[in-house]
C-alpha cells in the first residue's frame, strides 16, 4: 500500500488536526495515520462489522487476503485512538475514488468518517466520488447531508448504486 505524505493543516468541525513531523495527524480525540501492516486485522474487522451493522450485505465475513486484493494499490488512512482503530479509508487516487470508507459501528456519529474525508480532501483535493449502494441507507444519508450529490446510477451485486460526488462549492 502507499501513503501519501506532506505536511499540511487539517481543521474542521468539532475536530482539529495537524499532520506532524513522523506523517501522523494529530487530533483532539484520535489520530490519523498512514496504514501499516499491523493495522490489517482490525481493519478487516471493521470491514466485516460495518457492512452486517448497514443490515443490507447478507455476507460470509470477508478474509484480509480476500480484501487485500480490494485494496491492491490504494492509499489507505487510519483513524484511530490510543491503541484501537476507529475506521478507515482506502481511495484510488489516479481518479479520487475512496473505494472504502468504514467506521467501527460503535463509534459511528462521532466525527471519524467526516475527519477522514476530510483529509482526503486536503491530500487528494476535489472531486471526490465514490459508490453507495442504496441498501446502506445509512451510509447515503451520511453523504448527501455532508454535500455529496448523485451524478450517475447503476446496478451491481447487491442491487442499485449511486456514483456520488463531493466537488468544490
Amino acid at each position: 500500500m502507499s501513503a501519501h505524505h506532506s505536511a499540511r493543516n487539517f481543521r474542521g468541525g468539532a475536530c482539529q488536526s495537524v499532520l506532524d513531523s513522523n506523517h501522523v495527524m494529530q487530533s483532539e480525540t484520535f489520530q490519523i495515520h498512514p496504514f501499516v501492516e499491523k493495522d490489517s486485522s482490525a481493519l478487516i474487522g471493521i470491514y466485516n462489522s460495518a457492512r452486517k451493522s448497514a443490515g443490507c450485505y447478507l455476507l460470509e465475513d470477508t478474509s484480509w487476503d480476500n480484501f487485500e486484493k480490494q485494496i491492491e494499490g490504494e492509499v489507505i488512512l487510519v483513524a484511530n485512538c490510543e491503541l484501537r482503530i476507529l475506521g478507515f479509508v482506502s481511495v484510488w487516487e489516479a481518479e479520487n475514488f475512496l473505494h472504502h470508507l468504514y467506521v467501527s459501528p460503535e463509534y459511528q456519529g462521532r466525527g471519524i468518517g467526516s475527519s477522514l474525508i476530510r483529509v482526503c480532501k486536503e491530500k487528494f483535493g476535489l472531486p471526490l466520488s465514490l459508490k453507495c449502494d442504496r441498501c446502506n441507507n445509512k451510509a447515503r444519508e451520511f453523504y448527501i447531508r455532508n454535500g455529496w450529490i448523485v451524478r450517475k446510477e447503476g446496478v451491481g451485486e447487491y442491487g442499485p448504486w449511486d456514483h456520488i460526488f463531493l466537488e468544490e462549492a
